[in-house]
């Protein structure tokens, strides 16, 4: 194998799938990438056997070959290499020399026919999504983390679902850890043929790795082949493994009535709760909402720190409750809604809290509150 690279066609995606090759498995072949030199073209592969990574980046390929090398110390070399162009050449004994005029590297590789195989792509339906619009809503699933050890599906995944509603193709996201659930809607263009069946669930792990991938201002394409989830740019493709199991239903949760809306200014709802939130800690997370008059006290009581309390100006007329809240999950939502006012539909303490933005239902997050 012997070919010449413009390091700029390449370092960007050698960093970004850090993360895939970076993650440790029982196979030390997963902590390198797969570099296969043919015809003009350098492909570049890796895998952590669940999330798998392919790109295709211009060459002069003088001679066409295959080696696997270490991940992270090949992105190393390329990030900081001091010329534009590097020469990749395989030696004995699956050694690279990585060199131009004035540097030169000899790296150790391993046997490249171990390299776990990625699936082949074919007569895949795709659909288009905006980067941007598919980036925003992957942020908005994975700010529910997975916690711990936790294995269930519906837990370490994101429902995936194809909706057709009023005459709209509506690709919907729904995350959850059962203390809280986001929904986000996308609505895409007409679909002659579904991309994908009505559910699936993908990784959250591995949905993070694709967000590494997203470019703003660019489409890219979604499809569904066997039990892989695919998301296809120009030149990069990355493959992810999709999970069995049963999404919970919550379609029920989505029934809203408006009576019970609360409306809050966002901003200030949201320092209100980042200023309480100094006194919480892991034993005391919970803030209480107390709604009356049109006001709202939020309080917090910390045998271990201390107190606070505060108060808004809102509409409310409906009789005096009090529930009990973590204020992380609503600080996190309103991280990602641009309207002024947000909604709180809350019919009691013990029914979850519906928070929303003011006349836009395509992204929700069901809260559910605490028992103290």
């Amino acid at each position: 194998m012997n070919f010449v690279i413009n390091k700029n066609d390449i370092s960007d995606a050698l960093t970004r799938l850090q993360g895939i090759a970076g993650r440790k498995s029982s196979l030390a072949i997963t902590e390198t990438v797969l570099i296969r030199a043919q015809k003009d073209k350098v492909t570049i592969s890796a895998t952590d056997l669940e999330t798998g990574f392919e790109g295709i980046y211009p060459a002069i390929v003088e001679k066409d070959g295959m080696v696997a090398v270490n991940a992270r110390k090949f992105s190393d070399i390329v990030k900081t290499f001091p010329m534009e162009t590097i020469k990749i050449k395989e030696l004995e004994n699956q050694w690279i020399e990585i060199s131009s005029d004035s540097v030169e590297y000899h790296l150790v590789g391993m046997d490249p026919e171990e390299f776990p195989e990625i699936p082949k792509i074919s007569d895949i339906v795709f659909f288009k999504i905006n980067s941007g619009d598919f980036k925003r809503m992957i942020d908005k699933a994975v700010i529910i983390g997975v916690g711990g050890d936790e294995k269930r599906e519906h837990l370490i995944g994101v429902l995936l679902e194809h909706i057709d509603e009023n005459d709209q193709d509506i690709v919907r996201m729904v995350s959850t850890d059962i203390r809280r659930l986001s929904k986000m809607d996308y609505i895409v263009e007409r679909m002659d043929k579904p991309a994908f069946g009505e559910k699936i669930i993908i990784p959250k792990k591995g949905l993070t790795e694709v967000n590494k991938f997203l470019d703003p201002g660019l489409d890219v394409e979604i499809g569904v082949q066997g039990n892989h989830f695919i998301v296809k740019k120009e030149n990069e493709i990355i493959i992810l493994n999709l999970l069995d199991g049963d999404f919970p239903n919550y379609r029920e949760l989505l029934v809203l009535e408006d009576i019970y809306d609360i409306e809050l200014p966002r901003d200030l709802f949201s320092m209100m709760l980042k200023r309480m939130s100094i006194m919480t800690s892991d034993e005391y997370r919970g803030v209480n909402f107390h709604f009356e008059n049109d006001q709202l006290l939020v309080r917090v009581v910390n045998p271990t720190i201390g107190e606070s309390k505060e108060t808004l100006e809102i509409k409310y007329q409906r009789e005096p409750f009090d529930a009990v809240y973590n204020p992380r999950y609503f600080i996190e939502a309103m991280a990602f809604y641009e309207k002024d006012t947000v909604l709180l539909n809350i019919k009691d303490r013990e029914k979850p809290c519906v928070l929303r933005a003011e006349n836009d239902n395509t992204y929700l997050n069901i809260i559910m509150p605490m028992k103290i």
